[in-house]
């Protein structure tokens, strides 16, 4: 539920720059790069921003934990111990950091399946779209415990 009112938060502003605010165009253009331009670009959902945190593997998953607690993009005792957790259970199979999706999620990069990624990294409206996606890794890893 907290996606889906960030979506109609995106959507609301969206519009209030289509209805002509002086910097509108510059605006929507920040938002669209921060929401993707589609299918080929590797995420997912609506506004083809949000991308689907399902189909990463429990080791990408691990590392991109990590790498929203290491930058504080999720934050809390809940969400370390997660964290501890998932890379603890990843590392302990035998996969560990040597793992290639581990690998990447560490540097901010999660897979979503298919061959495409979605980075994490970028500033401003980027930035709050990498705090959702953080979010849904976080509750994603959750279930892998």
């Amino acid at each position: 539920m907290r996606v889906t009112s960030s979506l109609l938060g995106f959507a609301a502003l969206a519009a209030a720059v289509m209805q002509g605010q002086p910097a509108g165009a510059q605006l929507l253009d920040q938002l669209k790069g921060a929401a993707g331009s589609g299918p080929g670009s590797g995420t997912g959902g609506a506004l083809g921003g949000l991308p689907s945190v399902s189909q990463a593997s429990p080791s990408n998953t691990a590392g991109v934990l990590q790498y929203c607690v290491r930058n504080n993009l999720v934050s809390g005792s809940a969400a370390t111990a997660v964290k501890d957790s998932v890379v603890g259970k990843v590392t302990g199979s035998g996969q560990g950091a040597n793992d290639a999706g581990f690998k990447a999620g560490n540097n901010g990069l999660l897979q979503t399946g298919n061959g495409q990624s979605f980075s994490l990294s970028g500033s401003g409206v980027k930035e709050q779209v990498t705090h959702k996606v953080c979010d849904m890794v976080l509750q994603h890893a959750k279930s892998l415990l």
